[in-house]
């Protein structure tokens, strides 16, 4: 990995993720009308964001698209290129409701709060092995973080749980363990690619927050993938280099089959038994 990543309590940090800002996070204040969003990398995270913001709004996609993303949510995990302040400072000083766009840290990392308090929190799934291939163009077109030499070095590294965020297994399982919590959502992807309505109406009675009479298909148009993926908003050029991959690339089930050889799925989907056996959780690896 670069120089500057480097591995604190078991888990991978990059650069920007500050020694300080780990210290945060022990006594983050956590409030009980916060609304967090909290993924692995790459599972539809700003997908999710744009839900949610847009139905903080009362579905006024007009008035949501004036205020840029980065301004809609709280990002806590890194410090990023030109902010004068840490995210975790810039947030505490914000009025409730709060909409905090995760985080993507494993629990040993989390604000501690979020164990004895009770916001709402969405946690989004998807199936690790598009959240593989996601990740790997991720760290391609990533200009912070390391660009590996080939998919096979990549796919180790996934395999091994040793990339920037630590084990998708590790992150998935805590979250399934708390999904029957009452401010707890536990959403997959692939079922939000399949019926987005339906998740958008889920999400909707989740909060408390109604849809407008006739306004899911205008919400649900707004942020189907295509819709988003033109929008120049979220091609967050200041960290991508679109040149190599666009920040939304696919967005669709089933492209790890382009990428895993056949000795590679075999591999995963022994580790996958023995990581996922008696958990009840599963996924959908094509639709």
């Amino acid at each position: 990995m670069k120089e500057c990543d480097r591995i604190v309590d078991g888990i991978r940090h990059p650069w920007a993720t500050k020694d300080e800002i780990l210290e945060a996070m022990k006594t983050f204040e956590v409030r009980e009308d916060d609304v967090w969003l909290i993924t692995y990398r790459k599972s539809g995270t700003t997908w999710t964001a744009q839900i949610i913001t847009i139905l903080s709004c009362g579905c006024d996609v007009r008035k949501i698209d004036e205020i840029d993303p980065k301004d809609r949510v709280s990002f806590l995990d890194v410090l990023k290129q030109g902010m004068t302040e840490f995210a975790h400072v810039t947030t505490a000083k914000k009025p409730s409701p709060r909409i905090i766009m995760g985080t993507h840290f494993q629990s040993r990392h989390m604000p501690r709060e979020l164990t004895t308090k009770k916001p709402k929190i969405f946690y989004v799934a998807r199936n690790p092995k598009d959240v593989a291939v996601s990740f790997y163009y991720f760290h391609k077109s990533n200009k912070l973080l390391k660009t590996f030499e080939s998919w096979d070095e990549y796919f180790q590294a996934f395999y091994d749980g040793d990339l920037v965020g630590g084990s998708w297994f590790d992150m998935n399982l805590y979250w399934w363990n708390r999904r029957n919590e009452d401010n707890v959502l536990f959403l997959k992807y692939e079922d939000m690619k399949e019926d987005l309505g339906s998740a958008i109406v889920k999400m909707s009675e989740f909060l408390g927050w109604p849809i407008p009479e006739g306004k899911l298909e205008e919400v649900v148009k707004h942020c189907s993938f295509g819709n988003m993926k033109k929008n120049p908003k979220f091609n967050y050029r200041e960290m991508i280099d679109i040149s190599v991959s666009p920040f939304m690339r696919k967005g669709m089930v089933g492209d790890w089959k382009n990428y895993f050889t056949v000795s590679q799925n075999e591999a995963f989907d022994k580790l996958y038994e023995e990581k996922m056996q008696g958990s009840g959780l599963t996924f959908r690896f094509e639709l």
